[in-house]
């Protein structure tokens, strides 16, 4: 459901945390899963969308499980040249 002016889904959760453990992830959780510091997810949620954010009902945006665990997956899996042309892709698109 995506209700926010800036497109991002809506937590059905109003007026309370989000749920531990669910399908959701803290951005410090997420970081620490993919092995990136701060600017670096930042990178990957705003700059390449490759992570999914979900807005909750306070100021602090949530990360789908499911993104983050697809980006390990594939950074897990990646050959150097499949690397090397996502940043080559990537630089392209800040162009």
């Amino acid at each position: 459901m995506k209700t926010w002016i800036d497109d991002l889904p809506q937590v059905p959760f109003p007026y309370r945390d989000l749920p531990p453990g669910g399908e959701w992830m803290t951005r410090e959780e997420a970081a620490a899963r993919l092995g990136v510091g701060e600017y670096h997810l930042n990178a990957l949620t705003h700059g390449t969308r490759r992570i999914d954010l979900v807005r909750t009902t306070g100021p602090e945006l949530a990360l789908t499980r499911a993104s983050v665990e697809a980006e390990k997956r594939w950074r897990d899996t990646a050959n150097v040249g499949q690397k090397a042309w996502r940043l080559v892709k990537d630089l392209l698109k800040a162009l």
